[in-house]
C-alpha cells in the first residue's frame, strides 16, 4: 500500500469522514463503559471502537509499569496492524525507548503526536517496524484519573502522514477523558466490592464469636439443671422454625435464634434446689424464679449485639393480656422475638420431662398454646407453630444432659 497524503480536493471530505468515525467511536466507547465490568473489558472495547470502521490502522492501550525497565505493558490492542506490537519494547522513562509518543504521554500526562513517523528522530527505535506495517503518524493520549494520575496511555496509528486534524485531536482528547472516567468508576466499584466483602467476612466472624459466646453462656446455665439440659437449644430450634414459617427476615431470625439460646440465662442466679424441686414452688421460690428474665437481661445488656437479644430475653415470659412477668407488658409492647420464644418455650416445656411430671408430648403442648391464644399468646405465632409441627413434621432433637 502506497503512502497516502491529503490532497486539497479531498481534505474537507476526509475530515468530515474521520470526524464521523470519531463520533461513532465515542458512542461505542460509551456503550463499552456501560457493559464493562473490568478495566480490561473497557480497554478492549475502546480499541475496537477506534478501529472497527478502519478509521485507524492500530489502536492500543498500554499501562505504565514500575518494573526495572519502567516499561509500558500492552493491555489491549485492535486493528489491521496489531502485529506491530509483537515483542515491542517501550518505556516511559527518559531515554531512547521512552521518547516515542506513548512514553512521553505517560511521563508528562499530556497528549503527544508525531505527524511523520519516518522523519521523527525520536521514533527511530521503531521506524523499521512502523514502515513494515505502513504506519506513518501517531497520536498518544494519557488516560487520567480524577487526581491526575496516568492510569494508561491510548496510542493510535494511521497510514496517513499528519492524519490528525485539530478537530480530531479534540474528539480524541474527549475520548480519552471518557475512558478515564470509566476507569475511575470501575476502580471505585471494585474498591467498594472489596470493602463490602471484607465487611461481610468481618460480620461473619463477629457473628460467629457472638454465637460461640452465647452457646457458652447457655451451656453454663444448663449444667446446673440436668432436667432442662438442652431446653434452650430445643426452644431455639422451634423458634427458628416458627420464624421461617412466618417469613421473618433471615438476619432477624439469626438474632431470634441467639436470644432463644440464652432465654433462661438468668436462672444461673437461682439456687439449684429450686430449679430441680419436684413439687410446687412456694411464694418466695416463685418470686425468685420470676426474676430470671431480668437477671438474664442485666447479664446480656452490656454486650453490643446487632439484635435486641437482651430485650427478647427480658420479655419472653410477658403475655399479651398483661398477666406475664417481669413487667406485665401488653400487646405491641412485647417484641415479636419474645412472642415467638414464649410460644416455643411453652411447647418445649410441656412436651418434655420436668422434675414434677413426665413429658406430655407435642400434641398436648399444641392444645395448651391454642387455649392461650389470642388472649395471652400471639395467634399468628401459635398458628405458625401448629403448622410447623403438624404440617411440616417438626420434632425436637434429643439432647443428652
Amino acid at each position: 500500500m502506497q503512502l497516502q497524503t491529503r490532497s486539497d480536493g479531498h481534505e474537507l471530505l476526509l475530515q468530515l469522514e474521520r470526524s464521523n468515525w470519531m463520533l461513532a467511536a465515542i458512542s461505542k466507547v460509551h456503550s463499552a463503559m456501560i457493559r464493562a465490568r473490568t478495566e480490561q473489558q473497557l480497554y478492549v472495547g475502546a480499541c475496537e471502537a477506534l478501529t472497527l470502521q478502519g478509521a485507524f490502522e492500530l489502536a492500543w492501550i498500554g499501562v505504565p509499569e514500575h518494573d526495572e525497565k519502567i516499561s509500558i505493558k500492552v493491555r489491549a490492542k485492535c486493528g489491521r496492524a496489531v502485529a506491530y506490537l509483537d515483542g515491542i519494547d517501550i518505556s516511559w522513562a527518559a531515554g531512547a525507548l521512552g521518547d516515542g509518543p506513548t512514553g512521553r504521554a505517560a511521563r508528562s500526562g499530556q497528549l503527544q503526536s508525531v505527524e511523520d513517523l519516518m522523519a521523527s528522530a525520536d521514533f527511530e527505535p521503531w521506524r523499521l517496524r512502523a514502515a513494515k506495517f505502513q504506519l506513518h503518524s501517531a497520536f498518544a493520549l494519557p488516560i487520567k484519573l480524577a487526581d491526575g494520575t496516568v492510569a494508561a496511555v491510548l496510542s493510535i496509528y494511521s497510514n496517513l502522514v499528519a492524519a490528525f486534524s485539530p478537530s480530531e485531536e479534540q474528539l480524541l482528547i474527549r475520548f480519552a477523558e471518557d475512558i478515564g472516567y470509566g476507569v475511575e468508576s470501575l476502580r471505585v466499584r471494585a474498591a467498594y466490592q472489596t470493602a463490602l466483602g471484607k465487611t461481610e467476612r468481618q460480620n461473619v466472624r463477629i457473628a460467629g464469636l457472638l454465637e460461640d459466646s452465647v452457646r457458652v453462656l447457655g451451656a453454663a446455665m444448663e449444667k446446673r439443671d440436668p432436667y432442662t439440659a438442652g431446653h434452650q437449644q430445643r426452644v431455639a430450634a422451634l423458634s427458628v422454625a416458627i420464624a421461617q414459617e412466618m417469613g421473618m427476615d433471615p438476619d432477624q431470625t439469626q438474632g431470634l435464634r441467639l436470644a432463644a439460646l440464652v432465654h433462661d440465662l438468668g436462672k444461673i442466679r437461682i439456687p439449684t434446689e429450686i430449679l430441680v424441686k419436684p413439687g410446687k414452688l412456694n411464694d418466695l421460690e416463685w418470686q425468685m424464679l420470676q426474676e430470671h428474665p431480668t437477671v438474664g437481661f442485666e447479664i446480656l445488656r452490656p454486650v453490643e449485639f446487632p439484635w435486641p437479644i437482651a430485650e427478647a430475653v427480658r420479655q419472653h415470659h410477658e403475655r399479651l393480656d398483661g398477666s406475664g412477668y417481669p413487667h406485665g407488658l401488653r400487646g405491641e409492647q412485647i417484641s415479636r422475638e419474645a412472642r415467638i420464644i414464649g410460644v416455643a418455650d411453652i411447647v418445649e416445656s410441656v412436651s418434655s420431662d420436668r422434675p414434677y411430671r413426665a413429658a406430655l408430648g407435642l400434641e398436648i403442648a399444641l392444645h395448651e398454646i391454642l387455649k392461650l391464644a389470642p388472649e395471652k399468646l400471639d395467634a399468628d405465632v401459635v398458628n405458625a407453630c401448629v403448622r410447623v409441627v403438624r404440617a411440616n413434621g417438626f420434632k425436637f432433637d434429643v439432647i443428652a444432659p
